[in-house]
């Protein structure tokens, strides 16, 4: 029998969640070089993880709001389910990989300054953003925790990051700033629409973005009530990257009309996404 550990590590094994039914959840509170609140990491471990065999490895991706990836009652709007989703991505298709998940700050001015490119917003003067150092943490302190802690595929290709809105849009700079460390970035309903479309198409010149980086991007957007917001500069940034010779097979934009801004439009999509970057 699998025996599951209290603690791995300096992660603890969480058991007070009420909403994940497949899987193994642990978590910790670390010091972030950005901030001087701490942060939860939570690490959620597939059902097929052996905690007996160092051997059989796993794909890793790195989720930014962290609360919102299995139980509801810790979010303000809902879950990702992403135990159900990689559950049936398991048993159909036999993927399996490793989420970790970085708690976003209480406060929403510093979530959005965490969140964004440090570059000035033309929306919300009141930001000065830092989201550099926030996925810098990822590839520079975090990663190396996780793959000294847990069975991690660590290469390049085995690792993604992901996130939505205000983490949609920390996703896709993650591919730009650290093509180094990330295969794929999952930018579901990324807030682009931050910057007015100009200020952006300048912003996604200065990326010198390019296939030969070897960084795939799913592209998801809704289409009703504030959501709608987001479908403009996302076919924009679709259509960018195609004409830089992104293929159909680095490149994939996903636009689902009737749904809102919600975590259920994510966790919808996100076994679809999870094969675009596998396949």
């Amino acid at each position: 029998m699998n025996k599951t550990p209290d603690k791995i590590g300096k992660f603890v094994r969480d058991d007070s969640l009420t909403t994940m039914e497949y899987g193994y959840y642990y978590k910790c509170d670390f010091d972030v070089p950005f901030d001087s609140e701490k942060r939860t990491i939570r690490v959620w471990l597939p059902e097929n993880y052996d905690f007996n065999n160092k051997d059989n490895t796993f794909r890793v991706m790195y989720f930014s709001d962290g609360q919102n990836l299995v139980n509801k009652y810790l979010t303000a709007f809902g879950d990702w389910k992403l135990d159900k989703v990689a559950h049936k991505l398991y048993e159909e298709n036999n993927i399996s990989f490793i989420a970790v998940g970085i708690d976003s700050p209480k406060d929403d001015l510093k979530r959005s300054n965490e969140l964004n490119p440090p570059f000035k917003t033309d929306l919300d003067k009141r930001m000065n953003p830092y989201g550099d150092k926030f996925i810098n943490f990822i590839c520079d302190d975090l990663k190396p925790i996780i793959d000294e802690t847990f069975y991690t595929k660590k290469e390049k290709e085995y690792t993604a990051i992901c996130g939505s809105s205000m983490g949609g849009i920390m996703a896709f700079y993650g591919g730009v700033l650290r093509k180094d460390a990330f295969s794929f970035a999952l930018d579901f309903s990324p807030a682009f629409f931050l910057y007015r479309l100009r200020h952006w198409k300048k912003l996604l010149d200065s990326f010198n973005m390019s296939p030969s980086d070897d960084v795939k991007h799913y592209l998801y957007v809704g289409g009703k009530k504030f959501e709608r917001l987001f479908v403009r500069h996302t076919k924009y940034t679709y259509k960018y990257l195609k004409e830089l010779g992104f293929s159909d097979e680095m490149v994939h934009l996903d636009i689902d009309k009737p749904m809102i801004h919600h975590e259920e439009a994510w966790s919808n999509h996100l076994g679809e996404a999870i094969k675009f970057w596998i396949k």
